[in-house]
């Protein structure tokens, strides 16, 4: 049985030492195609079967990184994983890789560990999408229709009533993720509570570097709750923190007026939408704090009821053990009468001295009964709640 096809990367760098090195580093477990520029690497995407990831080096003379990705994006390489290789760092460099269409960022010096891990991870992630990808063309085909049927505040009703259903926060992204569905709009966002935090796209789980603009925004102060990102806008709602690609809320004053004000309709519906995401995340968390009361309301009954329980025994106990004393120490006493030489009088008071006395003693071990029969009364409330 013959071996599998290892896969295929191309390596796209202006610096023919990085070349060599990568297909030294590399070749044992990938194939290695290599370009020196952008436009050799269109020729061979062009002239072959794509490869299934590229490397690609953003700082290069003639055609840049980022411009041969947007290419790549219309070639026959649409679909290939594009990990960019770059000594820039910050987050507009980050982002104009995410705008280009990239899935992942390395910075150099990088280790090979590292890289091997990412490419390995993008690999998965593209296998994965292939098996989807029928499934998730009829769906996405589906929703695109039926926004073409339902009005833009329709879909701010559908998404109301469908919160109604969610029980978790993968849920409420889901139905979120629907809802930008048709307003053909895509990214990413964050949901944090009670329940810990997710981060997702709207096919799966973050990009590395989905998630480092994520954990950009999350730093922000949220005031303004919206704000301009580039070509893009970001939501940061506390407990939702959200990312929309090619929705500008800064628009040039030459944009098409009809275009210019569906967007900004669209801004206002997805913070409908984010504001009643919200508050069922609110919803969710004081369900799990409700859940949480009860759980520990229950365990301190349950205690309560078994120290209750042993101090009843033990008040029985002492009942009887005090009865038994006096009623000993009665029949001493008359025993000892022959002896004192006591008149019949002096006897009989000194026995009703001690009756009386263990009478009142009884009596206030009673009130001690009564008062544990009144704290099974309240144990007996809470346990309701069980």
């Amino acid at each position: 049985m013959n071996a599998p096809a290892l896969p295929t990367l191309l390596v796209v760098d202006d610096s023919p030492d990085i070349l060599i090195l990568m297909e030294e580093l590399l070749s044992d477990q990938y194939n290695i195609k290599t370009a020196p520029g952008g436009v050799q690497a269109l020729e061979i995407i062009d002239s072959s079967s794509p490869p299934d990831l590229i490397l690609l080096d953003c700082m290069m003379p003639g055609m840049d990184g980022y411009e041969t990705c947007r290419k790549l994006r219309s070639s026959g390489a649409a679909g290939t994983p594009v990990i960019f290789l770059s000594a820039l760092s910050s987050i507009e460099e980050r982002l104009l890789g995410y705008s280009a269409g990239g899935d992942d960022y390395v910075c150099k010096p990088f280790e090979m560990p590292e890289l091997i891990a990412k490419i390995e991870r993008q690999l998965a992630v593209s296998a994965s999408k292939r098996e989807l990808g029928n499934q998730l063309n009829e769906a996405v085909n589906a929703v695109m229709s039926s926004a073409d049927m339902v009005g833009e505040v329709g879909v701010v009703l559908d998404f109301q009533r469908a919160l109604n259903a969610c029980s978790d926060y993968a849920g409420i992204a889901a139905q979120l993720f629907e809802s930008f569905e048709r307003y053909r709009l895509d990214g990413c966002i964050r949901i944090q509570g009670k329940a810990g935090s997710i981060s997702l796209n709207s096919k799966t789980s973050c990009t590395a570097l989905e998630l480092s603009i994520l954990d950009h925004l999350a730093a922000q102060k949220p005031d303004p709750r919206i704000r301009p990102f580039g070509p893009h806008t970001s939501f940061n709602f506390g407990s939702i923190i959200l990312f929309l690609r090619d929705l500008p809320m800064t628009r040039p004053a030459d944009m098409d007026p009809e275009l210019s004000e569906r967007y900004g309709r669209a801004i206002d519906n997805v913070a409908l939408l984010v504001e009643g995401a919200c508050t069922k995340v609110a919803a969710l968390d004081n369900e799990l704090a409700v859940r949480d009361l009860n759980a520990t309301v229950i365990n301190m009954v349950g205690m309560t009821r078994i120290a209750l329980a042993d101090i009843a025994a033990r008040n029985q106990e002492q009942s009887a053990e005090v009865q038994s004393l006096f009623e000993a120490l009665a029949k001493d006493v008359d025993d000892s009468y022959i002896h004192l030489g006591l008149a019949t009088q002096q006897e009989d008071f000194l026995s009703g001295l001690i009756k009386s006395y263990m009478t009142a003693v009884m009596q206030s071990l009673a009130k001690g009964r009564e008062t544990e029969s009144r704290l099974g009364q309240v144990i007996e409330q809470l346990g309701q709640l069980e």
